[in-house]
């Protein structure tokens, strides 16, 4: 990102960012982010202040161990979380302990008539 200049694309900004250019189109819509129209065009440019302002919320932790952290409860309310982990940990307890009792072929088969590879 070049920081001389105080606007960037949208593809510049989704790369600082490590999302997808939809992504900030779509954090603009919801009004997460503040995107400038270029006068005359229909073409928008993404302020760095902003960049920098959504860069400390979404890393709030070390980029390398934000994976699966949850920020911030959507609603809010910390007991909806420990209510979703503990679902999350039951359903997790559940498929661990399921036994295989039929191949993929066999799946298939029964179901297409057929296996899979074929």
């Amino acid at each position: 990102m070049v920081k001389e200049h105080p606007l960037v694309s949208l593809k510049e900004a989704a790369r600082a960012l490590s999302v997808h250019e939809q992504t900030i189109r779509n954090w603009e819509r919801r009004g997460i982010i503040r995107l400038v129209r270029l006068p005359g065009s229909r073409y928008r440019r993404v302020p760095v202040s902003e960049i920098v302002r959504l860069q400390a919320r979404l890393w709030e932790t070390e980029p390398s161990s934000r994976e699966g952290v949850l920020l911030e409860t959507p609603s809010g309310d910390a007991s909806l979380a420990a209510q979703g982990q503990a679902m999350a940990e039951n359903i997790q307890a559940t498929l661990n302990s399921l036994e295989l009792t039929v191949t993929l072929d066999e799946l298939m088969h029964s179901l297409r008539g057929r296996l899979w590879s074929s």
